[in-house]
């Protein structure tokens, strides 16, 4: 009788405990120094780093607009394109902490509110077409995106092909139509692993940061990607946007057809040695079936090339 009650109790204190953790907004990680401007698109952040150390003119001729990937932020992009020759815009997930301090800001006249759902690729690729609607010209324009940055890239020109055909698109260790997640993870998550996420997450933000980074990711490793990853529990401001973020990378690689590389200037995709968390195979399929994709095979890097081996990501612009 007893083990029964604490069944029971088991199973009425465990959906509150998880909808607690999932819809709590989490504090803020201490902030980061940046200099630069930010702006506020409804749910999503947008960083524009001072760029005032490079040459005006070569700022001037091109625009580059980066988009991390899940449980990133914009501190992901900072390193590989601190010198790159662009004026440089970075949009942050939705509904995802702000990694710096200090700064003020500001939101333009010019947003409009977002049709798509918070945490899904269609909502981040909204915002991604109003910077290219209302922060570029007729300059160079590229945009790069890294893991589900990289479906949020391709998601913006199905939304809006007449603003992404003069555009480039780089593509990094991407969620790709047709797409996976390595080894099964498809299968692993659902339906279990979508419900303990937020208690994996909130798990995870206790546990050191030394266990936090054994990981068989980590075998290429440096004390920027160590900053990066060691932040991913950290980065959601609520965990159910996670589980959305998760569950629509799966949803969105299933349905969405090739044709998504077609409305780009230039597809250039950007495939890691080996890769801990997409299934490079279905990457390398997937970019296969469109004439428009450049495929880039790289060495010596996992899932996180800009962090591993940023000279190859640079060279893009040489």
């Amino acid at each position: 009788m007893q083990a029964l009650l604490i069944l029971l109790l088991m199973a009425v204190l465990i959906p509150v405990i998880r909808k607690m953790l999932a819809t709590r907004v989490w504090p803020a990680p201490p902030g980061e120094d940046f200099t630069g401007t930010m702006l506020r698109l409804g749910d999503n952040l947008l960083c524009l780093p001072d760029r005032s150390h490079l040459s005006a003119a070569a700022v001037s001729r091109t625009t580059l607009v980066c988009f991390p990937g899940f449980l990133e932020d914009m501190r992901y992009f900072l390193e590989v394109h601190r010198d790159t020759p662009a004026r440089l815009i970075i949009i942050n997930n939705a509904n995802y902490q702000n990694p710096f301090r200090g700064v003020t800001i500001s939101a333009p006249a010019w947003f409009t509110g977002n049709p798509h759902p918070l945490g899904t690729i269609a909502h981040d690729a909204y915002c991604v077409n109003q910077v290219l609607e209302h922060m570029t010209g007729p300059e160079r324009v590229v945009l790069h995106g890294h893991s589900r940055g990289g479906a949020v890239v391709l998601e913006a020109g199905n939304q809006q092909p007449d603003l992404t055909r003069d555009v480039q698109a780089i593509l990094e260790a991407a969620v790709v139509p047709r797409g996976r997640l390595f080894n099964n993870g498809e299968k692993k998550l659902q339906p279990v692993g979508f419900y303990l996420f937020p208690f994996i997450l909130a798990l995870l933000r206790i546990l050191p940061e030394s266990i936090r980074l054994k990981s068989p990711m980590m075998w290429v490793t440096n004390a920027t990607k160590n900053k990066i990853v060691a932040a991913i529990p950290f980065t959601p401001k609520q965990y159910a946007t996670a589980v959305v973020n998760s569950a629509d990378i799966i949803d969105w690689q299933a349905r969405t057809g090739y044709q998504s590389y077609e409305h780009f200037e230039r597809v250039t995709l950007y495939v890691g040695q080996r890769d801990s968390v997409l299934c490079r195979t279905a990457m390398l399929a997937s970019a296969a079936q469109s004439a428009a994709v450049t495929v880039v095979q790289t060495s010596g890097t996992d899932h996180f090339i800009s962090l591993e081996s940023p000279a190859l990501i640079r060279t893009y612009f040489t």
